[in-house]
């Protein structure tokens, strides 16, 4: 990573890189730059030529890798401006969430273009020879702005009407991904739909199992006992089936002067509750108490979204998703060992899943059927 490349335009340079095999490396500069500039008519018709010159990983995210690509296009005026883009790939050894690549790449590109905001995506990389490192990618824009809400969790009355105002945007956002048309943006090719609003939780906890039996390399009695429960438990009267975004909240949003410009992280999205959602929101509803008296919480989200949507999400309903949370987490947890156990030296990334965070997914799941392992006492 580093500095260096192409600098300069050279007349008659061939476009396809030449031994591929060696030279098309995400990481070196001039290969993105021809790269980059052979997907030229992506980047914007008014775009004629690109030059890249920082190519950079970024640390943010475990499931994927995330790159950084920093260079200058020239526009139509013949003015050369300074353009950042986003590169998501996989690591060398998959992904560690089972969500395909192409998957989350569909999800921006139906997304781009209607009311929710994301970044533009502008295309899937599978050619032989310009797949950087003979690995599949895609490219968005990078929208500019920050993850980061330094005020979110701090309790100084003073900053309540700021968390306040900063839940209310989120909540704003999630709003305009439940009441999405997704049936006309094709959503339905992508995800697994729930054959009516009754049957969401069925459809989802159905779609996880059969994902999880394309890997899954040992048996879960754990597993089993909750998959058991929720099914007892789901519940029934989710009014409306809705494109729902999964992780979401604080440190997923980009966000700019207050606003949300980009929704991000659409791995775990599925056609659903809403209610899902809201059992995956981070830190973006502050339980707020102030003198006795509720100033925000989830009852008070519940009624703001209820009244941007006209649907009704019960704390009942958040509960039940919360626990089903357990199954997620043991599904990404287990597709990480499921490589771990392939291979002779897996990357510790998938180690570290597969060991420390599939522990932590056995507690939940453990807690699913009112079970604290850390509270037992041994037999």
């Amino acid at each position: 990573m580093g500095r260096g490349g192409s600098h300069r335009t050279v007349p008659g340079r061939p476009l396809r890189p030449a031994g591929a095999a060696v030279t098309a490396r995400l990481e070196d500069a001039d290969f993105v730059g021809r790269w980059f500039r052979h997907r030229m008519t992506r980047l914007g018709p008014e775009v004629a030529d690109v030059r890249m010159h920082d190519v950079r990983r970024l640390s943010r995210g475990v499931s994927r890798q995330t790159w950084s690509v920093i260079g200058s296009v020239l526009g139509g005026d013949g003015r050369w401006s300074e353009r950042e883009y986003i590169v998501r790939r996989d690591h060398e050894g998959g992904s560690i969430i089972p969500t395909s690549l192409r998957t989350e790449y569909e999800v921006y590109r139906r997304l781009n273009g209607s009311a929710v905001p994301t970044a533009d995506v502008l295309w899937y990389e599978d050619e032989p020879g310009w797949a950087p490192d003979g690995r599949e990618a895609y490219v968005r824009a990078k929208v500019p702005g920050d993850w980061l809400l330094p005020f979110i969790a701090d309790d100084d009355p003073e900053l309540d009407e700021a968390r306040v105002a900063a839940s209310k945007e989120h909540l704003d956002k999630l709003a305009l991904v439940h009441t999405l048309d997704w049936e006309a943006l094709g959503f339905g090719e992508v995800f697994a739909v729930p054959p009516s609003p009754a049957e969401c939780a069925e459809t989802l906890i159905g779609s996880v199992l059969s994902r999880l039996a394309e890997f899954q390399f040992e048996p879960s009695p754990l597993l089993a006992e909750c998959v058991a429960w929720l099914r007892d438990a789901a519940p029934r009267d989710c009014p409306r089936v809705t494109l729902c975004k999964g992780t979401n909240g604080h440190g997923e949003e980009v966000w700019s002067d207050g606003r949300i410009v980009a929704m991000s992280d659409w791995e775990l999205a599925v056609l659903g509750d809403p209610a899902y959602d809201f059992a995956q929101v981070q830190e973006m509803i502050p339980e707020i108490h102030r003198n006795g008296r509720r100033v925000w919480g989830l009852p008070e989200a519940l009624a703001y979204h209820r009244e941007r949507t006209g649907i009704e999400i019960t704390v009942r309903r958040v509960e039940f998703y919360r626990r089903f949370y357990g199954v997620l987490q043991f599904l990404y947890c287990h597709h990480a060992a499921a490589l771990v156990h392939r291979k002779e030296a897996a990357p510790l990334r998938f180690v570290w899943t597969a060991a420390e965070v599939g522990y932590h997914s056995r507690l939940r799941l453990a807690g699913v059927l009112g079970i604290d392992p850390l509270q037992e006492a041994p037999a």
